[in-house]
C-alpha cells in the first residue's frame, strides 16, 4: 500500500519560541510500513510547505495523521477535506486515544490508532490490504454500522524490535534547532512513565511501566545521528531519560568508549539527580550539557495536588549539583493549579528567580484529554477551543483567578525572571526578545514593567 504520513502545523506558543523537532512517532510508523514492504510518504506540515487543499489523495490508498490536542483543530479539518476525497483516514497521537468516541461519532476519521501505534497501524495496513476492513486488531478502534468497535491496545516490551525512525523520509535540513552552537535533532530511548502525575498524559498515553531499549541498540541510533547525519547535539526526548541511572552511566561510557564527540541534553527528575551524583558526572564527561527537570511549584501542598511525589526543598540541592558539574539547569514550573495563590505563585518565582537556571519555563495548567486532571475538570472547562490548551491560557473555572489575571501573572513572571542580566547575558537578547514578542505577550504589560 502507499501511505500518507502527516504532521499538522503547530502554531502554539513553544512552538514559535523555536522549539520544533522531527515528528519521530510518524517516522517510525514509516519504518515500520516500509520494512513491510509498503510505500511511505512523510509531510511534516512545521517544516516544509505542503496545502493539503491540493493535493492528489488518489495518489494514496491511506492517510495517517498525528494529533495532539493543540493541533486537533486542524487535524480535523484536515481529515474532513481528505475523506471527501473517499480516502481512508487514520488517526493516531495522545490527543486520539483520548477522544476516540468522540472522533468515531462524528465520523472525523475511519480509523483511530490508540497509544503506542507502531504494531497496531502496521497490523491495520496490512488488514485493509487484504480488503479486510474490520479487523479485531488490539490498539484499533472504528464505527461499524453506527456501532463503536474499540479494542483496547498493548504496549511494546521490547523496544528494540522497533527500526530506527525513517529519518530519510524527513525534510532534516529544515530543522533549524541548535543546541551548544550546532544543529540539534531528537531521539527516544524509553518509554513510559512509573510518577502519573495528575496534569501528564505520559502515563496514560505510554503506559505506568516504563520500558528501555538496550544500550547497544540507543547507541547504534546515536552513530547513525553522528556518522551518517552529522549531528553534533542531541535531545534524549524519553519523559524520564535518568529513570534507571546505572543505564545512563553504561549509555555514558558507550558514548565516550566509542567516541562520540557530541553534546546532549535530557528531561530527569529531581529525585533521580540527588543521590545519584555518580550518574551525573558520567553524563557531564560524555557530553551532558543541560537537564530538564519539572520542579512545578514551591509549595509543597501544591506539588502533593501535583501527585509529584517531591518536596520543594529538594529544587537547591539539584541546581547545586548540577553547577558542580557544569550542566545547566531548565527549570519547568506550572501555575494554576486548584490550591494555587498570588502568595504561593510568587513564592514560586522566587525560587525560579533563586535556583540560577539557564532556562526557566512557566505554563499554565491545563487539563489535556487523557489525563486525571481533564477528568477532574472537565465539568469546569471555560472552553474547548483546543488552540488555547497550548499551557499559556487558563482554561478551566478557577478558584482564585480569572483567565485574565493568571496570564497576566504568567506574563510578569518571565519578565522577572529574564530581565536578570545574568540570564540576558546567558541566553542572549534575542531569545528574550522571541519570548516578549509572541501574540501571547501585552505589549503594555512589557512597557508596564520597563517604565
Amino acid at each position: 500500500m502507499k501511505v500518507l504520513l502527516l504532521n499538522p502545523p503547530n502554531t502554539g506558543y513553544y512552538y514559535r519560541l523555536g522549539a520544533f523537532y522531527p515528528p519521530l512517532g510518524i517516522a517510525y510508523l514509516s519504518s515500520m510500513l516500509k520494512r513491510a514492504g509498503h510505500e511511505t510518504r512523510i509531510v511534516d506540515m512545521n517544516a516544509e510547505k505542503f496545502d493539503y487543499r491540493r493535493e492528489n489523495y488518489k495518489d494514496y490508498d491511506l492517510v495517517g495523521i498525528s494529533v495532539d490536542t493543540v493541533r486537533s483543530n486542524i487535524a480535523y479539518k484536515i481529515a474532513s477535506y481528505i475523506k471527501n476525497k473517499n480516502t481512508i483516514v487514520v488517526f493516531g497521537g495522545p490527543h486520539a486515544s483520548a477522544e476516540v468516541r468522540e472522533i468515531l461519532r462524528n465520523k472525523i476519521a475511519d480509523y483511530v490508532v490508540i497509544g503506542e501505534g507502531e504494531e497496531s497501524f502496521l497490523n491495520l495496513v496490512e488488514s485493509i490490504n487484504n480488503k479486510e476492513m474490520y479487523p479485531e486488531i488490539p490498539g484499533v478502534a472504528y464505527l461499524k454500522n453506527d456501532e463503536l468497535k474499540i479494542f483496547p491496545g498493548k504496549f511494546i516490551n521490547d523496544l528494540d524490535t522497533i527500526p530506527l525512525p525513517d529519518r530519510e523520509g524527513l525534510p532534516l535540513k529544515n530543522y533549524k534547532t541548535k543546541f551548544d552552537g550546532n544543529p540539534a535533532t531528537s531521539l527516544v530511548t524509553s518509554r513510559g512513565c512509573p510518577f502519573n502525575c495528575e496534569f501528564c498524559s505520559a502515563s496514560q498515553f505510554m503506559g505506568i511501566k516504563w520500558r528501555k531499549r538496550s544500550v547497544e541498540n540507543v547507541i547504534e541510533e546515536i552513530k547513525l545521528l553522528v556518522n551518517k547525519f552529522n549531528y553534533k547535539s542531541l535531545i534524549f526526548f524519553d519523559d524520564n531519560f535518568t529513570m534507571d541511572p546505572n543505564r545512563v552511566i553504561k549509555m555514558s561510557e558507550e558514548i565516550l568508549k566509542n567516541e562520540l564527540k557530541i553534546s546532549w541534553w535530557a528531561f530527569s527528575r529531581a529525585d533521580e539527580i540527588v543521590g545519584h551524583e555518580d550518574m551525573v558526572e558520567a553524563m557531564a564527561k560524555s557530553g551532558c550539557k543541560m537537564l530538564f527537570v519539572g520542579f512545578e511549584s514551591a509549595d509543597d501542598n501544591i506539588l502533593k495536588e501535583y501527585n509529584k511525589k517531591l518536596t520543594s526543598s529538594i529544587a537547591l540541592s539539584v541546581s547545586k549539583i548540577l553547577k558542580k558539574y557544569k550542566i545547566d539547569l531548565f527549570a519547568s514550573f506550572i501555575f494554576g493549579a486548584l490550591g494555587d495563590t498570588v502568595e504561593s505563585i510568587n513564592k514560586t518565582i522566587k525560587l525560579a528567580k533563586k535556583l540560577g537556571a539557564s532556562i526557566v519555563q512557566f505554563s499554565i495548567l491545563t487539563p489535556y484529554p487523557g489525563t486525571r486532571l481533564f477528568e477532574r475538570l472537565k465539568d469546569k472547562l471555560l472552553t474547548k477551543n483546543y488552540e488555547l490548551y497550548d499551557a499559556t491560557n487558563l482554561v478551566f473555572k478557577h478558584p482564585r483567578f480569572s483567565p485574565n489575571e493568571l496570564k497576566k501573572i504568567f506574563i510578569k513572571a518571565y519578565y522577572k525572571v529574564y530581565l536578570n542580566p545574568r540570564l540576558l547575558f546567558k541566553r542572549g537578547l534575542p531569545f528574550f526578545w522571541k519570548l516578549i514578542t509572541t501574540k501571547h505577550i501585552n505589549e503594555e504589560l512589557f512597557h508596564e514593567e520597563l517604565s
